[in-house]
């Protein structure tokens, strides 16, 4: 039994040098990365953030899921959501023109008849409420309000 104790002790002492050895090396190493990773200047558009941007982190925005579109009822122009963002793109392809951008999450747009304006849900004012834009960007008008609303799917 004394054989035992002295050999799980031994062990145990081993694996304990060892994983603090690890731990030695390691820290260090990601601490350098970290630091690597947060050097540079915080931009104009970073005012107004609640925390201060650290890094950035490029997308390469040429692929989506889970987004909602609509089409303009002349077919022309194609109204859609991707990462909290909204978008129009020709229906024929080619380059997106984004429409919002910020901390608000907008979502779900979609075209009024005359195909002037849109219609779209957003956390813009704590809560997910519905909004109507121009289309040219010239008047965005709350419609519903509340901190707590669970706007979804405007039509």
């Amino acid at each position: 039994m004394r054989n035992l104790r002295c050999l799980s002790s031994t062990f145990f002492r081993h694996v304990l040098t060892g994983w603090l050895v690890l731990c030695l090396v390691a820290f260090p190493a990601a601490l350098v990365a970290q630091e690597e990773e947060s050097d540079g200047p915080n931009g104009a558009d970073d005012e107004g953030l609640p925390l201060q941007v650290d890094r950035r982190v490029p997308i390469d925005m040429t692929e989506g899921s889970w987004i909602s579109l609509d089409v303009i009822p002349g077919g022309e122009t194609i109204v859609f959501d991707y990462l909290g963002d909204l978008f129009t793109i020709p229906i024929t392809g080619g380059a997106a023109t984004q429409l919002t951008s910020g901390m608000a999450f907008d979502a779900q747009p979609r075209f009024s008849p005359d195909g002037s304006r849109i219609v779209y849900a957003s956390d813009a004012d704590g809560g997910q409420n519905i909004w109507v834009r121009s289309l040219d960007g010239s008047e965005t008008r709350q419609i519903s309000k509340g901190d707590s609303n669970r706007a979804e799917s405007p039509d």
